[in-house]
C-alpha cells in the first residue's frame, strides 16, 4: 500500500518539477496512476487479514 502511495506522489512530484515540456497528466502518467491505485486497493483488501501466516 505504501508503494502505491509513493508511486502516486512520485508521479505528481515529477510533474511539479517539470521533467518534461508537456504540462498535465499524459497517457504514461495516467497508466502509472492506475497501477499505483491498483496497488493501493490490493493493500487495502489485505489489511483486514492482519499478520497471519499463510
Amino acid at each position: 500500500m505504501a508503494l502505491g502511495v509513493l508511486g502516486v506522489l512520485g508521479l505528481f512530484g515529477v510533474d511539479l518539477l517539470g521533467a518534461g515540456q508537456f504540462s498535465g497528466i499524459g497517457p504514461a502518467q495516467r497508466l502509472g496512476l492506475l497501477a499505483a491505485g491498483a496497488v493501493i486497493l490490493l493493500g487495502l483488501t489485505l489489511l483486514p487479514l492482519g499478520d497471519k501466516p499463510a
